[in-house]
C-alpha cells in the first residue's frame, strides 16, 4: 500500500471516528487506545506524520475493526 505523509489533525479524527482514545501524552506525543486495549503512539501538534508511521497505523485501525 503506497501512502504519503499526513497531518497529525487527520490522524487523530480517523481514531477518534474508530473508536480509539487518547490515554496519556508524553512530550510531543500522545498514546491511543482501542477498546481491546492495542494503543498506537502519534505526534502531536500541527507536525506531519511519516508514511511510516501513518501506515501502521492504518494498519492497526484495520485490525481492529476486523
Amino acid at each position: 500500500m503506497m501512502v504519503s505523509s499526513q497531518p497529525s489533525r487527520k490522524v487523530k479524527k480517523m481514531l477518534r471516528a474508530a473508536g480509539w482514545i487518547p490515554t496519556t501524552a508524553q512530550g510531543s506525543h500522545t498514546k491511543w487506545r482501542a477498546p481491546s486495549g492495542r494503543s498506537v503512539t502519534v505526534p502531536d501538534g500541527h507536525r506531519s506524520i511519516s508514511p511510516g508511521v501513518y501506515r501502521q497505523i492504518l494498519r492497526a485501525i484495520e485490525e481492529e475493526s476486523r
